[in-house]
């Protein structure tokens, strides 16, 4: 059990990144307008710095001189997935919107207090993403589930249209 566990933490990233990618390729074919802003979101702030990292050689982002680089980018992508959250005519960008409020909390904590566990923090902050990723793909099977059982069907919520004296439509 030990060596399963040590063969997952040495390849999670890769996984993690490699299923990224082939579901942004699925979702690219078969998604609709929430998916693809979803895995196009989740690619560029959670995929995308941990390669300029690797290739710069920064180190680790969570804690250390560019810590606050990393919590700028999950501030960014919390901006993103609630955005989306909010007008996509689905639920389950609301949870990926609230684990990333996660990981945007936990920067605030690191911030705020001297004594915070670093494997908290790194828990904390990168943990989120594998659930939103696993969300992105539940969503998306749904989505594709939907989609052949009823149709077609609005990607996006739209507020009803005023007439005059305020009354709705």
């Amino acid at each position: 059990m030990g060596d399963l566990l040590e063969l997952f933490n040495n390849y999670r990233v890769l996984a993690q990144h490699l299923a990224s990618y082939l579901l942004a390729a699925a979702i690219w074919r078969w998604g609709a307008g929430p998916e693809r802003w979803l895995i196009g979101s989740f690619l560029a702030t959670m995929v995308m710095p941990v390669y300029v990292v690797w290739w710069l050689r920064l180190g680790a982002l969570e804690s250390g001189p560019h810590a606050p680089f990393f919590m700028l980018v999950d501030m960014i992508a919390a901006v993103l997935f609630t955005a989306i959250a909010l007008n996509a005519n689905r639920n389950y960008p609301l949870w990926i919107a609230g684990f990333q409020l996660v990981a945007v909390g936990a920067h605030l904590v690191q911030a705020l207090v001297d004594g915070v566990s670093p494997l908290a923090i790194a828990v904390l902050v990168i943990g989120p993403s594998y659930f939103q990723l696993m969300l992105i793909i539940g969503g998306f099977l749904r989505h594709v589930q939907r989609l052949r059982r009823y149709g077609p069907y609005r990607e996006w919520r739209f507020a009803e249209p005023l007439v005059r004296g305020g009354a709705r439509l």
